[in-house]
């Protein structure tokens, strides 16, 4: 089912994911493809091991402490949701459609605290923000990094995961029949690193997947939140 150890990811395997997307049918399927449901229920083994990995990577740079309060924005499903959890019980979550993700913190009895509006946060709350592959999807990003710079504790970080879009990741979306969808992304990482270094966010690590010796798909950025000038 799951491993639950706390030193690794906690993953939730196809059939929970089956499980709970098959609970509740209110939404549409354009809105399950833009929450990427297929994707973690691909059949392809590569395509899903690789937005693991993603998480493996963003749990590695988060270097969570259990006093840490942590948002992640974009829930989505609440896959990531257990593994937080389980390091800190100060977890926050975000998203236009929580249904998914507040049903699974119900079954596994996690108190994680969703929010309706980022605006309604007190400011400097969180030690960190993880945005894991949904910043590509707005259209104004540099109005949300503002509510996150005023969210983050100085010196908080800020953890980003994005695609490349570049010629591999096309053609990969391509094999994984994804190739309409494209729409759903009005950025790539690069356009999204360029708009966080822009607004005085400070770039301290970066990973990039799946391999380095391949044009990358995705790159997972860690970000530090400078204090604010006195």
């Amino acid at each position: 089912m799951e491993n639950s150890q706390k030193s690794s990811l906690i993953r939730i395997d196809k059939t929970d994911i089956i499980h709970l997307v098959n609970q509740d049918n209110s939404l549409s399927k354009e809105i399950t493809d833009e929450m990427a449901v297929p994707t973690y229920l691909h059949n392809n083994p590569l395509i899903t091991w690789l937005f693991w990995r993603r998480y493996e990577e963003i749990l590695r740079f988060a270097r969570l402490q259990e006093s840490d309060h942590v948002l992640e924005f974009g829930c989505g499903l609440g896959v990531f949701l257990p593994t937080l959890y389980a390091r800190t019980k100060h977890v926050y979550a975000i998203d236009l459609f929580p249904s998914y993700a507040q049903l699974l913190c119900r079954q596994r009895q996690m108190d994680v605290q969703f929010i309706e509006n980022l605006e309604n946060c007190a400011e400097n709350q969180f030690d960190l923000v993880i945005a894991a592959d949904v910043m590509e999807h707005l259209d104004q990003p540099q109005d949300y990094y503002a509510l996150f710079q005023s969210r983050i504790k100085p010196g908080g970080r800020l953890i980003l995961s994005g695609p490349t879009e570049n010629y591999l990741y096309r053609f990969g979306r391509f094999l994984a029949g994804y190739s309409g969808k494209i729409h759903y992304h009005r950025n790539n990482i690069y356009g999204l690193e360029r708009i966080a270094r822009e607004m005085g966010f400070i770039l301290k690590d970066k990973s990039i997947l799946p391999f380095r010796f391949l044009p990358p798909l995705f790159n997972i950025l860690l970000f530090e939140n400078p204090p604010k000038p006195k």
